[in-house]
This record gives C-alpha cells, sequence and structure tokens, in this order.
C-alpha cells in the first residue's frame, strides 16, 4: 500500500512538474506574442542587418526628403504582401515628419480615393499613391523591380521609386532634358540612360531641330551625342542660338575615328575653344583595363569637383573607345570667355592610337603616349554679365550607352554580358552630370547599389515562417521535457 502511495505522489510530482513547465512555456510564448504586438503598434521600422544596407534610407534618399516641406501623403493600397514598402515608408516618416502614410485594404472606406484613383476598379493589384498638394503619382507593384536583359538579374529598386516619387509631387517643376536626334549615330543606345533621368525626376524628351525648328522654350539641358555625320547649317545655327542665349549642354561624343567631315559640330565646339580627337585611348596598366580589353579603360576622376568627388570616393568609371579633348591655348579661352574644370582625365601608363588597323593592344611606335590628358571637361563659357553658358564635354559616349559587352570568366569558359552604363558609377556620372547642368546640386550623389533583389516573402509566408520560428521549437523543447521526465521516471 505504501509502495503504491510513493509511486502515485511520484506521478503527480512529474505531473506537476510537466504541467509547470507547460505553463511557463505558454507564459514565454505569451509574451512573446504580447511583444510583437506592442511592437508592431510602435510602427518601428525593421532592422536591417543586411550588409548592402538594402532596406535602410540611404544618404541619398535623406538628403532629398529632408528639405520636403510641404505635407506630403503616402497612401499604400493593397500592399500588404509588400512588407518592405511598409518599412521604407515608415523610413520616410521618421525622416521627416511632413511625410505621412495611411495603409488601405478595402477601397469602399474610402470612395473619395477609390473614384479619384479608380482603386479597386481599373487599379486591381497594389498600388503605393503619394499625394503633395495638388500633385500625384502612382507607383504599382511591378515598379520596385527591375531587370537587366543582359544578365538575367532581378533589381530592387523600392526606395529609389519611392524618392523619386515623393520628389516628383514636390518640385515646383521638373528639369526638361533633350536629346538631339539629328544625326546621331546610335539613335536607341540611350533608353536605359533616359530612363535613370527619368527616375531621377527629369523629364526626358527627343527633340528633332527640323521639326522643332528651335530649342524649346523650357529646355534645361540640351544633349548631343555621337553623329555619324554633321549637322546642317541651319541646324548647326539653332544649336549656336541657343548657347548664346545662355543654354546649358552636354555632349557625348566619341573620336571621329571614322574622319567623317563635322565641320559645323566643330563650329558648335569652337566656341568654347575645344575640340576631340580622331584617337582611341588604350591603357597598359592592367588594373585599370576591364576583363583585358585595353580599350575599356578606368580612367582618372576629379577628387574635388562637385560633380565629380563622389563618384572619385565611391568607386570608379570604365570607359569605352574613349577619346581626349583638345584645347585652344589660355589666351584664346580666356578671349573666348571660356573656364574649365576637368573632371575624366588619362592616366599615366595610357596611350593615344589613332591608327586603327594597329591589331595589337601593346603600344606601337604610331601611338601617343599619355599623361593626364582630359577625357571629359566642365566649361563654363561667358555670354553677357549675368549670363553664361555651360557645356559638359565627354569624349565618349558609349559608356552611357545600352551597348553589352561580354564579360569571361577567368575560371570558367562561361562569358557574362552587361550594359555599358552599368559599369562600375557610369550610371551616377550621367545622373550627376545633369543634376549639375540643371541646378540640382542637391541631387549630386552616389546612388545605393541594391544589387540583386533578395526573396521577400508575402504576408502569408511570413506567418507561415513565424509559425515555423516560434511553435515547432516550442513544440519540440515541449517534447524533450516530457521525454527527459519518462526517462527520470523509469529510472
Amino acid at each position: 500500500m505504501k509502495e503504491k502511495m510513493k509511486d502515485m505522489i511520484k506521478k503527480g510530482k512529474w505531473l506537476g512538474n510537466t504541467m509547470l513547465t507547460v505553463l511557463l512555456i505558454a507564459v514565454v510564448v505569451a509574451i512573446v506574442i504580447a511583444l510583437n504586438v506592442f511592437v508592431n503598434k510602435q510602427n518601428i521600422s525593421d532592422i536591417d542587418l543586411t550588409k548592402e544596407k538594402l532596406y535602410s534610407l540611404s544618404e541619398e534618399s535623406k538628403g532629398k526628403v529632408g528639405n520636403v516641406t510641404q505635407n506630403t501623403k503616402i497612401i499604400l493600397y493593397g500592399m500588404s504582401d509588400y512588407p518592405e514598402v511598409l518599412n521604407y515608408v515608415k523610413l520616410y516618416n521618421k525622416e521627416n515628419s511632413n511625410i505621412t502614410y495611411e495603409e488601405l485594404e478595402d477601397a469602399t472606406t474610402r470612395p473619395e480615393l477609390q473614384q479619384k484613383y479608380g482603386l479597386g476598379t481599373s487599379v486591381t493589384g497594389g498600388v503605393v499613391i503619394i499625394e503633395a498638394g495638388a500633385r500625384n503619382k502612382i507607383i504599382s507593384a511591378n515598379d520596385f523591380y527591375t531587370y537587366d536583359y543582359t544578365t538575367y538579374e532581378q533589381y530592387d529598386v523600392t526606395e529609389q521609386a519611392i524618392t523619386n516619387a515623393i520628389m516628383d509631387v514636390n518640385l515646383e517643376q521638373k528639369p526638361k532634358v533633350y536629346f538631339v536626334t539629328n544625326h546621331a549615330q546610335n539613335l536607341g543606345y540611350y533608353q536605359v540612360a533616359k530612363e535613370v533621368l527619368k527616375n531621377e525626376a527629369n523629364d526626358v524628351e527627343d527633340l528633332d531641330l527640323l521639326v522643332e525648328a528651335k530649342v524649346p522654350d523650357d529646355c534645361n539641358v540640351l544633349v548631343l551625342t555621337t553623329l555619324k555625320e554633321d549637322f546642317s547649317e541651319y541646324e548647326r545655327d539653332i544649336i549656336l542660338n541657343y548657347i548664346n542665349n545662355g543654354g546649358n549642354m552636354m555632349i557625348l561624343s566619341d573620336p571621329n575615328t571614322a574622319n567623317v567631315d563635322l565641320t559645323n559640330f566643330q563650329t558648335i565646339l569652337d566656341l568654347y575653344g575645344v575640340s576631340i580627337s580622331n584617337g582611341v585611348v588604350y591603357e597598359q596598366n592592367t588594373s585599370k583595363i576591364i576583363n583585358g580589353y585595353a580599350n575599356i579603360i578606368i580612367p582618372q576622376v576629379n577628387n574635388y569637383s562637385d560633380i565629380t568627388k563622389y563618384i572619385a570616393s565611391d568607386g570608379k568609371l570604365a570607359l569605352l573607345n574613349a577619346g581626349i579633348i583638345e584645347f585652344k591655348s589660355s589666351d584664346k579661352l580666356k578671349t573666348l570667355g571660356v573656364t574649365r574644370e576637368d573632371l575624366i582625365t588619362t592616366t599615366n601608363t595610357s596611350f593615344l592610337r589613332t591608327d586603327m588597323t594597329i591589331e595589337t593592344s601593346n603600344i606601337d611606335d604610331k601611338d601617343q603616349e599619355l599623361s593626364g590628358e582630359t577625357i571629359a571637361t566642365l566649361l563654363t563659357k561667358d555670354i553677357s554679365e549675368g549670363k553664361n553658358s555651360k557645356l559638359i564635354l565627354c569624349a565618349n559616349s558609349l559608356f552611357i550607352s545600352d551597348m553589352s559587352i561580354s564579360l569571361n570568366s577567368s575560371s570558367s569558359s562561361s562569358s557574362t554580358k552587361i550594359v555599358s552604363i552599368n559599369l562600375y558609377n557610369n550610371r551616377d556620372f550621367i545622373v550627376n552630370t545633369m543634376s549639375y547642368l540643371a541646378n540640382r546640386k542637391d541631387n549630386i550623389v552616389i546612388r545605393k547599389d541594391t544589387g540583386v533583389a533578395t526573396y521577400t516573402a508575402t504576408a502569408k509566408e511570413d506567418s507561415i515562417i513565424r509559425t515555423i520560428i516560434i511553435a515547432i521549437p516550442s513544440i519540440i523543447i515541449l517534447i524533450g521535457i516530457v521525454v527527459w521526465q519518462v526517462r527520470r521516471r523509469k529510472k
């Protein structure tokens, strides 16, 4: 009888210990859930543990949105499957209290928004709506990713899309950039560059000088690219008139290796006292070239210019078949009222090749050794008192083009294609130069490289993951305790 009583006591003790353990686990789980609910109600942005800080605001975005003084509302409609977007929106709100947000799942609760934007009817998927005053912009979920068809990789551009949309609705007037199409050699090669500029809150359009008969009055920057043939005198005079009225320009021109007669184009350059060589820059230093191509060079970038100092401190540029810029004498430039600031120059191990029949990539007796010659420069020309014309001249255009370059792998026979503008900081150069010419100096920065888009769980998947993280370990711990107690009892 006593043994039976002892046995029952032992069983009761085991049961009591087990119940106590279960109770403690339940308390811990309840505390964890309560903490999660509390933290979620505080609207605290997620902690970014990624090496590239993909889900933190870049200094670029902070600088831009920090200057927003107008009340700006961000409405997230049907975006529950995109928690990273909500996280970014919280960061914008934290950075600037003028930027607020609202989550909206049921459009019928906001009939005025439903009618204004067609939510639930013409707009059925998730969108982000940014409103500021009378202006608004809608971003679809698809706009948060872009696809590189040369590398077959998907890139996350969430922050860029939202930041630029905020700037878009807050800018009184977006800068207008016109690409001249007349006689352009590679007319379709600059689509990525144009989209990059549009994403930075610029209006970008093509311009046919013969159709318009002038440079439009709203032009902030006129862009000329490499020509396949010369301008007519009529086209030349339209451009000269634009310059003489204080217009700003960017000229991206590869060296004229085919020796095409470009007399009228040169007349435009003569206003600034410059010309572009007919030769191509090659590099002898293998650490200054891309994938063994001596004509794809990594040049010197000015550390002190407002335009390029961020690029110089952050990384590199890669130019393809670049030329050099030749200047008139200092006295002649002074007479023309032109001052210069060099942005990109050659290294002391580079050389200029004018005889393109030479097949070797090594320096030849016919080649000209270079050291610090100018590839890109900022030229400011005094037109009259209080008026000047700025020109950023670059003896290369292919480096910001859509042209694909095949890069061979050193470890295998495979090769990868990459678009020229995606090399190093080439994108930043085109955006920063345009921003300078359009007087948007706050937009001269290094933009965050988001790299390949990482997998992001949907809300449903996120719940499953959280269940796996919390529930399964708890069950395993509970089973372990039970097994341990059973084994102790058998002893």
